[in-house]
């Protein structure tokens, strides 16, 4: 269970993403830090990332980002091109340029060292080293597939169980994961659209979306798992109600659970990962809610600060820019004199 070392990162090539990513068994038993996974009818080498930087546990720390590329067409199942659709919203992580595999471990890295235990960053359908197309993300082909990883994960290190975190997209299937298992701990959803409905088809898994909120009466009897979110109010990407709605779904089944408001710093106040893995990190270590929330409050008060900075150094570039150049002044001046007596 050694950690991934600089001489071992790879380049993963943004175009062999976008085309999906293609691995024979041969390739995927080569690497020390992948699965064989066949589900649904179909084979995938799912690449996983472990790190035990800031100490090793039973119950590893299981890390999903958010989406990639931008959004899907679901009548062609083919990319969205952002640059050809202005009005279209930022739905997914940026990503302008080719993966490095150390960048995964350094993720990893942070939340084995804030939650002081092993860490492992679970790379998504097509993305990161997992074979498949990640236009089958979210979907129950991809839910099925990070199951299954798990399961093969959990038997090769034997480990009893993991904790979850999830950012965007990966939230939803940390949702979805939690009213499948029951060997999860803590889960956290960061940004997660766990409300949201999406068009299905359910004749092809890797082309239906799958409902969290189905799941909900089965998660609500889980009194083994403690469940948080992670919100900023406002998020431009996963709106508020996608994620609150979960919230109320769970209340009314008998089991609230808490939403942790918080304050990002991007454009689209939709990244919440350091937020995600301080919270995770609390759940981990056996913290209240309260003392959670107390760290969660220290860190908005910080970015709110950073925040409001930003937005007085844009205000003064703005102001700076719209006062126009002054003329230079080409009037002869008269010589000053000393007035005579």
């Amino acid at each position: 269970m050694c950690a991934a070392t600089g001489a071992e990162a790879e380049i993963i090539k943004k175009d062999d993403m976008l085309r999906g990513i293609t691995t024979t068994r041969a390739q995927c038993v080569a690497q020390s830090q992948a699965v064989w996974i066949g589900v649904d009818g179909q084979d995938f080498c799912v690449r996983y990332y472990v790190s035990t930087a800031g100490g090793e546990g039973s119950r590893p720390v299981v890390f999903l980002t958010g989406d990639y590329f931008g959004s899907v067409n679901t009548n062609t199942w083919q990319w969205v091109d952002p640059a050809k659709n202005k009005n279209l919203h930022v739905t997914f992580e940026p990503m302008e340029k080719d993966i490095d595999t150390g960048d995964l471990m350094k993720t990893a890295d942070a939340f084995s060292k804030m939650a002081r235990t092993t860490a492992i960053y679970l790379a998504r359908i097509g993305i990161d080293g997992t074979s498949g197309n990640h236009v089958s993300r979210k979907t129950a082909l991809e839910l099925h597939l990070m199951n299954a990883a798990l399961n093969a994960i959990k038997q090769r290190h034997g480990f009893e169980g993991f904790h979850l975190a999830g950012q965007s997209g990966g939230s939803r299937l940390v949702g979805g994961l939690v009213g499948l298992r029951h060997d999860i701990a803590c889960a956290v959803s960061g940004s997660g659209p766990l409300a949201a409905s999406y068009r299905t088809n359910f004749t092809d898994p890797g082309r239906s979306y799958f409902d969290v909120l189905q799941a909900v009466p089965s998660i609500a009897q889980n009194r083994s798992l403690r469940l948080m979110l992670v919100t900023d109010p406002r998020d431009q990407t996963v709106v508020l109600d996608q994620q609150s709605g979960f919230v109320e779904k769970m209340r009314q089944a008998g089991r609230p659970i808490p939403q942790f408001l918080v304050e990002a710093t991007d454009e689209h106040h939709h990244g919440v990962r350091a937020y995600t893995q301080l919270v995770v990190a609390g759940c981990v270590l056996g913290k209240s809610d309260t003392e959670i929330a107390t760290a969660v409050g220290t860190l908005v008060k910080r970015n709110t600060e950073y925040n409001e900075r930003k937005r007085r150094e844009a205000a003064l570039t703005v102001a700076t820019r719209s006062v126009p150049p002054q003329a230079p002044d080409t009037k002869p001046r008269r010589e000053a004199s000393i007035p005579s007596k």
